[in-house]
């Protein structure tokens, strides 16, 4: 550990004193943009309230999360995770920061282009449509799952 990481005791704090910090996420809630492990998110600090489709990070009890705002309100977000069928409400107070940048195989990835607006429109946009088709995907994944893991044990 650096002598800054002793003195940094938190993402509020980190944001506070450098702006952004680079990020590992854990977790599926943001896929396809964003895969476990591989992908490095540079969170930044927010310049006023957020904006349709921007991605929050924010914290939720003692988690610190990453999805998407679907729904800016008076004084709270309408937020999921790109590969999530539940909404959360999110108040203003628990967002931390904003991502602002997504690193993956070392190489910037545009979140400018058109085809990552068209994701962001078409595919996290339509929410519901979104609902239909991950259900029976994460039922089927889920099956699957079980049936190796049954196979596997004999």
């Amino acid at each position: 550990m650096t002598e800054k990481d002793l003195r940094v005791s938190s993402f509020e704090e980190l944001l506070a004193e450098d702006g952004s910090f680079v990020w590992k996420t854990v977790g599926r809630s943001m896929r396809p943009l964003i895969r476990q492990g591989k992908d490095l998110v540079v969170i930044s600090r927010p310049e006023g309230r957020l904006s349709r489709f921007d991605v929050a990070f924010y914290n939720s009890g003692e988690k610190h999360l990453l999805h998407r705002v679907l729904q800016v309100c008076d004084g709270y977000y309408i937020i999921a995770g790109d590969n999530n069928t539940f909404l959360e409400k999110v108040s203003d107070d628990q967002v931390i920061g904003v991502m602002t940048a997504l690193k993956r195989g070392g190489r910037d990835f545009d979140l400018k282009s058109g085809s990552y607006r068209f994701y962001e429109r078409n595919y996290c946009g339509r929410f519901r449509l979104k609902c239909v088709i991950l259900k029976p995907l994460h039922f089927f994944r889920a099956a699957l799952s079980a049936v190796y893991h049954k196979i596997k044990r004999k």
